[in-house]
């Protein structure tokens, strides 16, 4: 039921913060995000949300989200990781780790349900955003997050 990121670590260098040449690094993507998200959940039918990703500039994610799928309102507490490209592209991954909504079989049955996407950085400093598209199965979602 979860839609948003997770991606896979990068190597490496010298102190944890790999770095891509010129352009953008994992470093490229650090600091609070305030997201946005829609699409459809092919199960459910259409899917929509909110919340705030965490990334550490070494390949670290972690996160809140209250998303809508259908007409179960979830929250879910999220933590992965991600990779950057020197162009600014890059994957993610994160999984459901927990939610305070215990009493709904939909939003429990989602904890440890991984959420895979795609994502793009543009811009820079505290004008840097990303952009999203969930890659797992079953999924059609796109996202857009600003830097905080």
């Amino acid at each position: 039921v979860a839609v948003l990121f997770s991606l896979t670590a990068v190597g490496a260098a010298g102190n944890g913060a790999a770095m891509a040449g010129p352009g953008f690094s994992l470093n490229s993507f650090k600091g609070s995000y305030a997201l946005g998200f829609i699409g459809t959940d092919l199960a459910l039918g259409q899917i929509a949300g909110t919340g705030v990703l965490t990334a550490d500039g070494k390949g670290n994610l972690t996160g809140t989200e209250t998303i809508k799928d259908d007409t179960v309102v979830c929250t879910e507490n999220l933590s992965g990781s991600y990779t950057v490209n020197p162009d600014g592209t890059g994957m993610g991954a994160v999984t459901v780790e927990s939610t305070p909504d215990l009493g709904n079989a939909i939003c429990t049955g989602s904890v440890g349900h991984e959420i895979t996407f795609s994502l793009v950085l543009f811009g820079h400093g505290s004008n840097s955003k990303v952009k999203f598209s969930e890659t797992s199965p079953n999924y059609i979602i796109l996202g857009q997050g600003d830097r905080q």
